[in-house]
C-alpha cells in the first residue's frame, strides 16, 4: 500500500508519495528518516516528489510533481533527501542568504553558523554541538536580510562516498530540537579541519577575505537585491567573521565561548562598507545605496567600435581601496586601478579612460601602459567586453511581445 506524507522544510511543504515498488519496511524506513519535520498540512504542498524502485532510473517533472525511479531504496531515500533540500531552498530564494552550513543555537535563541564545502565537517559539528545546543540545520543556514534564521533541523547525511550517505533523524541521534521561537544569527564561522593540528583555536577574517570565502558556499545569491551588502551586512551585524582551525569536531564545544568572545579589531562597520567615496572618478557614486550599476548602454547612447563596458555584474561593494565585484557566482578583488577603470568604463574608448584615472597614478608609473594592463586582465577576467559594432541604443517598447535574449558579447 502506497505510503504519503508531508515534511516542513524551511519555509516550504514537500509531500513524499511511495509506491508499492518499496516494500512496507522499505517505506517506513524513508517516513521516519523524516519523522523530526513531518507535519499534518491542510494546504496544497508546494511540491510533490513520487518515489518508486525500478531497474531503470528515470524522472518526469509535470507542474509542482516530480517522479522519481531509482534502482534501490537506499538510492531513492539519499535523493528524496537532496530533492526536497533544493526544494527548500528554491522556496526562499530572493528571500534569504542561504549558506552552505551547519548550525546549533543557544537558549536565547542566538545561532551560530558553521560554514564550509563538503569535507570540513559540517555533519559531525551538528552532531558534537547538537546534544547540548538545540540542532538548527546540518546543511542548510536560511539567514533573512534582517538577521532571523529559519531553521531546518533535516535528517543528518552519515556516510562516506562513493557510498549511499544514509539518513539520521537528528531526535534519533539524541540531539535537542529548536524550541526558541525568535532564532538570531549570531556568528558567522568558517570551519577548517586539519588533521595536524594539536590544539583547535580561533581566528578572525577580514571583510574581503570573508566574502571570497562566503560567496561559493552560498545557494541562489544572486536572487537576493544587491546580495554583496546583505552579506556584508550580516558579517558587520555579527562582529566579523571567525575562523576555527580544529581537527576533531568533539573539540568544537569547548570553542564556542571564544568565538562568541572574539574580538574583530578592523572589522568595518556597514557605513564603512558601503562609503561614498570621494576620487577624482566621480563613477564611485555609482556603489551609493539606491544608485544601481548601470549594465545595459544608456538610451540614445553612441556605442562605438573598441570602447569598453562591463559585464552585466550581480553586485559590487568598496571595501577600503578594493572593490569587490560578484560576476554571477564569481568573486573578483580589484586593486590598485581596478576600480577606476571597472566602474568608469561606460563605453569609452581607452584614451578616455586614461584621462579619467590620469590624476590617481603615483609619479614613476606609465600612464598608458598601466591602463592598457588593467583592461587586459578586466577582460581576461569576463569583467569588461570590448564593443566591436558601432550602433545605437534604442528605447525599448512599452509593453514587449515577448522576452528578447540578448547574445553574450564577444570578447576582443
Amino acid at each position: 500500500m502506497p505510503t504519503a506524507f508531508d515534511v516542513r522544510a524551511l519555509s516550504s511543504t514537500v509531500r513524499i508519495e511511495l509506491d508499492d515498488t518499496l516494500n512496507s519496511e522499505e517505506r517506513e524506513s524513508i517516513r521516519s528518516d523524516w519523522v523530526d519535520l513531518i507535519v499534518d498540512e491542510l494546504d496544497a504542498p508546494a511540491i510533490t516528489l513520487r518515489g518508486s524502485v525500478g531497474r531503470t532510473p528515470a524522472e518526469a517533472k509535470d507542474g509542482d510533481v516530480k517522479s522519481i525511479t531509482l534502482r534501490s531504496a537506499e538510492e531513492l531515500a539519499e535523493r528524496l533527501m537532496s530533492e526536497i533540500t533544493v526544494g527548500a531552498i528554491s522556496g526562499l530564494s530572493g528571500q534569504a542568504l542561504m549558506l552552505h552550513a551547519s548550525a546549533v543555537a543557544l537558549d536565547d535563541g542566538r545561532v551560530i553558523g558553521f560554514v564550509g564545502p563538503s569535507g570540513r565537517g559540517k555533519t559531525t559539528a551538528s552532531q558534537a554541538l547538537g546534544r547540548a545546543h538545540d540542532y538548527v540545520t546540518d546543511e542548510t543556514l536560511a539567514v533573512r536580510p534582517d538577521g532571523s534564521v529559519v531553521p531546518y533541523p533535516k535528517p543528518l547525511s552519515i556516510g562516506l562516498r562513493p557510498e549511499p550517505k544514509r539518513a539520521q533523524p537528528a531526535s534519533a541521534l539524541g540531539m535537542r530540537p529548536t524550541v526558541a521561537d525568535d532564532l538570531r544569527l549570531a556568528a558567522i564561522v568558517l570551519l577548517d579541519r586539519r588533521g595536524d593540528v594539536d590544539q583547535p583555536y580561533v581566528e578572525t577574517v577580514g571583510l574581503v577575505d570573508a566574502l571570497r570565502d562566503l560567496v561559493p558556499q552560498t545557494s541562489y545569491l544572486a536572487a537576493l537585491d544587491r546580495p554583496l551588502r546583505v552579506l556584508a551586512e550580516l558579517v558587520a551585524s555579527t562582529g566579523g567573521v571567525r575562523r576555527v582551525v580544529y581537527a576533531e569536531a568533539d573539540t568544537l564545544p569547548g570553542l564556542l565561548d571564544d568565538i562568541l568572545a572574539t574580538e574583530q579589531p578592523g572589522q568595518p562597520t556597514l557605513s564603512d562598507v558601503v562609503a561614498a567615496y570621494r576620487r577624482d572618478c566621480d563613477c564611485f557614486a555609482q556603489l551609493l545605496p539606491g544608485a544601481p550599476i548601470l549594465t545595459e548602454d544608456p538610451v540614445g547612447a553612441m556605442v562605438r567600435p573598441g570602447s569598453y563596458q562591463r559585464s552585466n555584474q550581480t553586485d559590487a561593494l568598496m571595501v577600503d581601496d578594493q572593490l569587490v565585484v560578484l560576476l554571477r557566482y564569481d568573486v573578483f578583488v580589484l586593486e590598485g586601478l581596478g576600480p577606476i577603470v571597472w566602474l568608469a568604463a561606460d563605453l569609452l574608448l581607452e584614451d578616455e579612460l586614461l584621462q579619467v584615472v590620469l590624476r590617481q597614478l603615483p609619479e614613476g608609473v606609465d600612464p598608458a601602459a598601466a591602463v592598457s594592463a588593467a583592461l587586459s586582465q578586466l577582460v581576461d577576467a569576463g569583467l569588461l567586453f570590448r564593443r566591436n559594432a558601432l550602433r545605437r541604443r534604442e528605447p525599448e517598447p512599452e509593453t514587449p511581445s515577448e522576452p528578447v535574449v540578448e547574445p553574450a558579447p564577444e570578447l576582443a
